[in-house]
Formats: structure tokens, C-alpha cells, sequence
């Protein structure tokens, strides 16, 4: 196991979470309305999410790299130009908080699945693994054995999963008197 390989992919699952998108806001409205552990179920979901699309993105990039010998430069060079336009994106775009609904009566599993299912269902999400499994590989490797990555992808769930509970803990806190305004500005700051 490369141990910087892997603190690279719990970055990824930070940086993926940090996002200020619909799975980001549904979380911090979960915590701010039900609690925290509606929250964290949220978080849960939406990990599970971004670990299995990184998972398939390597293996997918793997399966590439040794089947054409030249694909890394060009993978390099898309993955980079996707990276860019994910920030601009998410720079750009505005969220509004209030088209994510919450339920507070459903249970922590149904809150899982829904967070799952939003993570999944977000096309943006697999761009970005897409991306950045190309640009996280070590110059020259071909092959990972599939425990290392299933090690790796788990890397990305703990940072993704750090994120979102800590979303969820501090909004759990401090309850519903964020601002709108105060999310946009947040959602800048984690699209640069």
C-alpha cells in the first residue's frame, strides 16, 4: 500500500464533500432540523456514494492505461480541463437551499438512501472521480491489485465522511440560523 496514495484519496473524499451542492445543503438542513444523527446518516449516504464512483473510476482508469500505452497524457490533459470547469461550475452556480426538502420522520436509513441516491444521481460527482483517479495514480502504475483499491475508495469515504459529519455536527448546533446569503458564500469558497 502507497500511504501517500492513500492520504491523497481521503483528501479526494474531502475535497469531493466540500462541495456546497444539493448532498452538502441536505445534510446541513438534516442536522439543522432533525438533529445530528439524521445528519450523519446523510453523511453516511453520500459517502458510500462518492467512494463506489471513485472505486469505478479507477478501475475504469486502470483498465485504460493498460490497454493503450500513450491514453495517460491525454487522460492528464481531459481530467485536468474537467477539474477546471467542476470549479468554475461550482463557483458559478447558484444554489438555492430551499429546493432541498427534509423530513425529520423518516428513519436514518431512508436518510442514507436518499443521500446515496442524490450522490449518485449527480452527474457532476462522476466527472469528478472520473477526473481525479486519472491525476491521484503514481507515474507508471498499470495495475492495483483490487484490495488496494478497495482501500483507496474507502480512503475517499473517511474524508468524505469527515466533511459531511462535521456539516452535520456544527449544523445540529447552531440549528437553522444560517443565512442563505452566508450558504452562497460558503459554496464560493469550496468551488475554489
Amino acid at each position: 500500500m502507497n500511504i501517500i496514495l492513500f492520504f491523497k484519496c481521503i483528501l479526494i473524499g474531502v475535497i469531493a464533500a466540500s462541495g456546497c451542492g444539493p448532498v452538502f445543503i441536505l445534510t446541513f438542513n438534516k442536522a439543522a432540523i432533525c438533529g445530528f444523527f439524521k445528519g450523519f446518516a446523510t453523511a453516511i449516504g453520500a459517502a458510500i456514494g462518492d467512494s463506489t464512483y471513485f472505486f469505478l473510476g479507477l478501475i475504469g482508469t486502470l483498465t485504460i492505461i493498460s490497454e493503450f500505452s500513450n491514453v495517460m497524457t491525454w487522460l492528464n490533459v481531459v481530467g485536468g480541463i474537467v477539474l477546471i470547469i467542476l470549479g468554475v461550475h461550482s463557483i458559478n452556480k447558484v444554489r438555492d437551499v430551499a429546493n432541498v426538502t427534509v423530513g425529520c420522520s423518516e428513519n436514518c436509513l431512508i436518510s442514507t438512501g436518499k443521500a446515496l441516491a442524490l450522490t449518485v444521481l449527480n452527474p457532476l460527482i462522476i466527472f469528478f472521480f472520473i477526473a481525479v483517479s486519472v491525476q491521484i495514480l503514481p507515474a507508471g502504475v498499470r495495475r492495483l491489485p483490487l484490495n488496494e483499491i478497495i482501500l483507496y475508495a474507502s480512503g475517499v469515504f473517511w474524508g468524505s465522511l469527515l466533511v459531511l459529519s462535521t456539516v452535520s455536527l456544527v449544523a445540529s448546533l447552531i440549528g437553522g440560523s444560517i443565512s442563505s446569503k452566508k450558504l452562497k458564500m460558503i459554496s464560493g469558497i469550496t468551488g475554489i
